[in-house]
């Protein structure tokens, strides 16, 4: 089977971090239980209250590099010191299945995904929390990081701004305006999996 078999549809959400994206992620998850929701691989190490094979799959290097070397990745980046890959598993066997899959991914999976999965199949979602500065005290709130850590933050807030125009749809989630966001990000799922089901009879 190609990738022009498959019947589901893939959401992607791109965002810098601290933008709210995993309160909109919680959120569609609680709201749409019949959602599949991708988890990624990654070598850095577990925040509290992390789950593995729920926020990510905690690897070590050799781990990563055995998935590497297998195959089993459909793209896989570097980051801040750690790697993030993206499983075929997690992303192309449920959307053969017709599930509508949300995936978290980096700009540099964003990218390598729009090349295999058709356009009519994927949304790319990217979410917009404002100016670095909002970021910025809201990264800091959540826990303490190091000053160069904050940096590659900023660097990477830098760079993914920039493909803001590329997304199919931006979810506007400035500070306190969280329920305005949720809502416009249920709407849109809502639409997704009405179009799914459609497309599925």
């Amino acid at each position: 089977m190609g990738m022009d078999d498959i019947t589901g549809h893939l959401v992607l959400v791109m965002a810098p971090s601290g933008s709210g994206k995993g309160s909109l992620l919680a959120h569609a998850r609680q709201t749409f239980p019949e959602l599949y929701f991708a988890v990624s691989c990654t070598t850095r190490l577990r925040r509290p209250g992390e789950r593995d094979g729920e926020t990510y799959y905690f690897l070590s290097d050799v781990a990563f590099d055995e998935k590497v070397r297998a195959g089993e990745f459909l793209e896989w980046a570097a980051f801040g010191g750690a790697r993030y890959g993206t499983l075929f598993s997690e992303i192309v066997e449920p959307l053969y299945a017709g599930k509508v899959v949300i995936g978290e991914v980096e700009l540099q999976g964003i990218l390598a995904l729009k090349e295999k999965i058709p356009a009519t199949h994927r949304t790319i979602v990217y979410v917009d929390a404002g100016a670095w500065d909002a970021l910025e005290r809201r990264i800091l709130a959540r826990a303490p990081i190091a000053p160069e850590h904050l940096a590659l933050r900023k660097e990477r807030y830098r760079a993914e701004s920039q493909w803001k125009a590329f997304a199919d749809i931006v979810i506007e989630n400035r500070d306190g305006r969280l329920c305005e966001a949720q809502q416009a990000f249920q709407e849109l799922l809502a639409g997704i999996l009405a179009r799914t089901d459609r497309t599925e009879v």
